[in-house]
């Protein structure tokens, strides 16, 4: 199987190319496909139902805790576990979150993480590195995309887009480029990567990055490596 060029340069030099799906389409799609139907495997999940957060996950910045089935707090997590096996690939995840007040302020309220580097390869915080999915950014007024630190696009103006002491179900992915974010089963943000990120040594986390304190529970990571499919983009 021959993959394309861009595969033999580092990931970090992936160059930034794409485009944001027109948003008369975004929202008006079916939500997200079932991950096993869709060639995803899944890598590993967590209930949250214990009192330790463990060893799978790693705080970098903030005071998280367990309680309930959930993990809560703010700041920034990661998990600790990388690709497997060092192949490359690509990453989903799903999870529930819940915020107890209206976010405040002008920073991100509830960022996912994906595609992030390991602290100690990265000198610059996690959420600026990888893809980030955004809700309720800007003071609760978009959802967006961010890709290495640039912005790549916001989905419709749907306020409110966190309510408060509502689970809000979120299905992130990176399929092969095609970038998506589905918030309570709809599609918020759609984007196209011609040079997506492949998690080999880095670019290899997922994780959460919150402006305010908030809940995660049910969080599943599934992977799709290049060697488990018939093609590239």
């Amino acid at each position: 199987m021959k993959y394309a060029v861009a595969l033999l340069l580092p990931v970090c030099h992936f160059a930034f190319a794409g485009g944001l799906s027109p948003a008369s389409d975004v929202g008006r799609k079916a939500g997200p496909v079932p991950a096993e139907k869709a060639g995803w495997k899944l890598h590993f999940s967590d209930d949250f139902k214990r009192s330790d957060l463990g060893d799978d996950w790693k705080t970098y910045q903030g005071n998280w805790s367990l309680k309930d089935g959930a993990l809560q707090g703010s700041g920034c997590i990661l998990s600790t576990r990388g690709f497997p096996d060092d192949s490359w690939g690509f990453t989903r995840i799903e999870c529930e979150v819940e915020i107890a007040a209206q976010p405040k302020g002008s920073g991100p309220d509830l960022d996912v993480l994906m595609h992030v580097r390991p602290p100690d390869k990265y000198e610059r915080p996690p959420w600026t590195g990888g893809y980030v999915f955004r809700l309720g950014g800007l003071t609760n007024a978009s959802n967006r995309i961010v890709r290495d630190g640039k912005d790549v696009g916001a989905g419709p103006h749907l306020a409110p887009l966190i309510v408060p002491g509502a689970v809000h179900r979120i299905v992130a992915e990176n399929n092969q480029g095609e970038v998506r974010f589905f918030v309570d089963d709809k599609l918020i943000v759609e984007y196209k990567d011609a040079s997506p990120f492949v998690a080999f040594n880095d670019y290899n986390r997922v994780g959460f990055h919150f402006g305010s304190n908030a809940k995660v529970r049910n969080v599943k990571v599934y992977i799709k490596r290049l060697d488990d499919t018939d093609r590239f983009i």
